[in-house]
């Protein structure tokens, strides 16, 4: 898959929500994500990494980045499409 290809789909799914690298790999199948971030980034796309902690396999704390969207490029994107449109 092209490196344009899994920015889109990158993008599409930081839409929805956040997500960690390990996310990335397991539901896009994109190993390299903070690569795929990086280029998002010189895209002019406002992505914020986040330190969170998480369990490793052997359930012990782990930080890792979480990726997302900044809140002024998450507002323009519609909560609930299709309501809140007012008849003239």
């Amino acid at each position: 898959m092209s490196h344009s290809r899994q920015n889109e789909r990158l993008l599409a799914a930081l839409k929805q929500r956040p997500m960690t690298a390990a996310e990335i790999w397991r539901d896009l199948g994109i190993a390299r994500a903070s690569a795929r971030v990086h280029d998002l980034r010189n895209e002019g796309h406002d992505i914020v990494s986040t330190p969170i902690t998480v369990p490793n396999r052997d359930g012990e704390p782990c930080r890792v980045a979480q990726y997302r969207l900044a809140d002024a490029q998450l507002n323009l994107l519609p909560q609930l499409p299709g309501r809140g449109v007012m008849a003239a």
